[in-house]
């Protein structure tokens, strides 16, 4: 018994393995043992909030492209954008396909037919006409437009597509005595017009403003004013 209280005590932790646990690590207070491995962390990279915002607008947008890439593409392959009276016409004999390069389907189809412009010709010219209550003004520029662009142009075509489009009588007389041989100048005649049109324009309105009503009114049968002779003047009977 007194051998047992003179033992000295030993406070030294046991050798033994089994005292730590694999799952939960080792523990704190008896040291890190050399047989066990040191532990490694795996840092985890965190996405911020701005790149979490870029990632789901990008994807947003590429859902919407493939929508509307399909929708276009199920419109033109679905849908024949000409009437049936336009297809039941047959192709003349002398028909030559154009030599257009084939869609691959890889990008818009109505882009794709959009780029294909169609080439323009004297024959376009033919369906200019000045509308009943357009300006001479205006219908000289839009027929100047269309006549861009056309190859081999021929000046008397232009003269007689001007001739038959314009509604000005002075205008068209004064091409048909007189037929000009270049654009530039059946365009500087065309403004020698376009001023009297203007002049008479601001004339009437002024005229209109200052008549009285009662002088607008006009007597059916009235005769034209003659002069002394009772006659009609050379310029009174057109």
């Amino acid at each position: 018994m007194a051998a047992l209280l003179q033992a000295p005590v030993s406070l030294a932790p046991p050798s033994a393995p089994h005292f730590y646990s694999l799952t939960s690590g080792p523990n704190p207070y008896w040291g890190q043992p050399s047989w066990m491995p040191t532990p490694t962390l795996v840092e985890t990279p965190v996405l911020s909030l701005e790149q979490r915002l870029e990632e789901l607008m990008d994807h947003k947008i590429a859902e919407a492209l493939s929508s509307k890439i399909s929708r276009q593409q199920s419109t033109v392959l679905e849908e024949d954008p000409f009437s049936l009276e336009v297809m039941a016409v047959p192709l003349p004999q002398d028909f030559k396909q154009p030599k257009m390069e084939k869609y691959d389907g890889s990008s818009d189809p109505v882009g794709h037919l959009s780029s294909k412009r169609v080439k323009k010709t004297a024959i376009s010219l033919m369906q200019l006409a000045q509308d009943k209550d357009e300006l001479l003004k205006d219908f000289i520029v839009r027929f100047n437009r269309a006549t861009l662009g056309i190859k081999e142009l021929q000046m008397s075509t232009v003269v007689t597509v001007m001739m038959s489009g314009t509604q000005n009588r002075h205008f068209k007389m004064s091409l048909s005595k007189n037929s000009p041989n270049t654009m530039h100048e059946l365009l500087r005649r065309g403004e020698k017009y376009v001023d009297a049109e203007e002049a008479y324009l601001i004339t009437k309105g002024m005229k209109d403003q200052s008549e009285p009503e009662s002088n607008k009114r006009k007597i059916p049968g009235e005769l034209k004013p003659q002069n002394n002779r009772g006659k009609l003047t050379q310029d009174e009977t057109r």
